[in-house]
């Protein structure tokens, strides 16, 4: 097989095998603020319980030929179904042509360590568009994502230096296991000082603890210099967004009083669909207003991820990972 017809041989399986790990991190986005399990029962209709048949439940195909109805009931699914399959695959094939592009050119090297940067690079993105569909529904970050995101994210290092030797660290963001690990804990301790510092000044809660493990999966997966970087962008994206969403008031804005309520009525709230607040309602104004700031910071560290070495050399932290 040449490189270019392996090139393209491993789009077409990036892009099917994204889009099926897409149809099922659907099931997580639903079942997991919902403390469900997620083999069990098998994908059915939430309104007639009709378990969905294989030939049903083909990732973003079916979706169109059924016309977005259960086959049974004809109620309505959701469009978020095939777009979260459709972009997920489109990050599968995204990063496999980041990362194997060569082969256009006619290079020639060992294909699997590049299959296993793409495979780990790829569990790195599912974790933050599960989490952020996730905060941005329910605000809560669960830490069934953030930890395994983060054992993974320290062990990141290690797999691709057994698999490119010295060489790992050619490849963006050039993490060690020491910057790592340090990025781990220095990600984590900062989000739990800010949030005390907050209380102390407002006596209010300000974020909750998934924006802790959120950042020290972060700082472990892209190493303690990306933090900066990721604190920033997320901070002022999460400034811009609050402005615009307390303007048009989506679901997603709500009184911060409400959102770190005992945990007893915020699962309660979880599981009858929590509401928008109203128009009319008292919400204590902008100082008062709730978003969720693990999708800012998700998207912060997908963006350092993709384009951090772009940046200028200071502010890429380029030297201190070194």
């Amino acid at each position: 097989m040449t490189p270019v017809v392996l090139f393209w041989y491993g789009a077409v399986v990036s892009f099917l095998v994204g889009s099926s790990i897409g149809s099922f991190l659907n099931v997580v986005i639903y079942r997991l603020p919902l403390d469900m399990s997620l083999a069990s029962p098998p994908s059915r209709c939430g309104v007639c319980e009709t378990p969905i048949r294989f030939y049903d439940n083909i990732p973003i195909l079916s979706w169109f030929l059924l016309r977005g109805k259960c086959r049974t009931c004809k109620a309505s699914y959701s469009f978020r179904y095939p777009a979260v399959e459709l972009f997920v695959g489109l990050v599968a094939i995204g990063l496999w042509w980041k990362h194997a592009s060569p082969l256009l050119d006619g290079h020639q090297f060992p294909i699997w360590p590049v299959v296993a940067l793409v495979a780990l690079r790829f569990a790195f993105f599912v974790l933050l568009i599960a989490i952020t569909a996730i905060d941005l529904e329910h605000l809560i970050i669960p830490h069934e994502l953030t930890f395994p995101g983060m054992a993974l994210g320290l062990a990141s290092p290690w797999i691709l230096k057994a698999l490119f030797g010295p060489h790992y660290q050619r490849i963006w963001p050039p993490v060690s296991p020491g910057v790592s690990i340090l990025g781990w804990l220095v990600g984590g301790l900062f989000i739990i000082l800010v949030i005390q510092l907050y209380f102390s000044v407002r006596k209010i809660q300000g974020m909750g603890g998934g924006d802790v493990t959120l950042m020290a999966m972060l700082g472990a997966w892209l190493g303690w210099p990306a933090l900066i970087f990721i604190l920033f962008a997320a901070s002022m994206q999460g400034l811009i967004a609050a402005g615009i969403a307390y303007l048009i008031k989506p679901n997603f804005l709500r009184n911060i009083d409400e959102v770190f309520a005992d945990e007893e009525d915020q699962d309660d709230a979880i599981r009858k669909d929590s509401e928008s607040i109203d128009g009319e309602e008292e919400d204590g104004g902008f100082g008062m207003a709730a978003i969720p700031f693990g999708p800012f910071l998700a998207l912060a560290g997908a963006e350092f991820m993709l384009f951090g070495h772009l940046l200028p050399q200071d502010i890429n932290m380029l030297l201190l990972y070194l």
